[in-house]
């Protein structure tokens, strides 16, 4: 019996209806202005789990020399071609295991925005322990998750149920997985209500954004 084709994501699938759904209803520009809380112009940026470069258009503008990796190569191709006149922003399709970088050319800033509740924890940990590895000594890794509530709104129950991520975890048990990365320790945490759009309200969702840095006894080798 043959294995039926994995099915492909939505954003793949419909990359402009995504992207406009995303900035009308999916918290874009909060989101970014929670990011941008951590990011004072590092120079070397990585985002892991880029997609199609949504959440990279806030390093536009960035005096940054910006690198996106997926393992989708349609949202790469989709990225490169959005982000096609930055010549400080470039995409690459890998599996970030794959990606080494001398100890000088470590990353300054990590983006993780969107990408925990789409891992299992046994990939999840290792995929965070390698970020360790690429980050600079005095670098910051921020991770930006769902932070489901008790008693959630229309709107966060509309995008919980039609999520393709499975992997959404309370405070405690994200909190847990994050502990048990060898290379990171949580420098700060908060939970934010996620705006739709540009106004406080509605709420699209609440979320984590919870800023890491390498733990002091951490090996240097990438």
């Amino acid at each position: 019996m043959t294995t039926p084709p994995a099915k492909r994501p939505l954003q793949s699938r419909f990359p402009r209806l995504w992207l406009a759904f995303q900035y009308l209803a999916c918290g874009y520009f909060d989101r970014g202005r929670h990011i941008r809380k951590h990011y004072h112009g590092q120079k070397r940026v990585l985002e892991i789990g880029c997609s199609l470069g949504l959440d990279s258009r806030h390093f536009a503008d960035a005096p940054c020399a910006f690198l996106g990796v997926d393992i989708d190569p349609e949202a790469i191709a989709h990225a490169k071609k959005t982000h096609a006149g930055r010549a400080h922003m470039r995409f690459v399709c890998m599996d970030l295991h794959d990606l080494q970088v001398a100890a000088d050319e470590r990353f300054d800033f990590i983006l993780v925005s969107g990408v925990c509740h789409h891992v299992p924890t046994d990939k999840l940990v290792p995929l965070l322990e390698k970020a360790a590895t690429l980050l600079a000594a005095d670098g910051r890794l921020v991770v930006i998750d769902y932070a489901p509530s008790a008693n959630p709104g229309w709107l966060e129950k509309f995008f919980l149920d039609y999520d393709e991520g499975r992997e959404i975890r309370s405070r405690e048990a994200l909190l847990a997985v994050l502990d048990a990365v060898s290379g990171l320790a949580i420098a700060e945490q908060e939970i934010f209500r996620n705006a739709a759009f540009v106004f406080p309200w509605p709420t699209m969702a609440y979320k984590f954004c919870i800023a890491m840095k390498r733990r002091e006894a951490e090996t240097d080798t990438p």
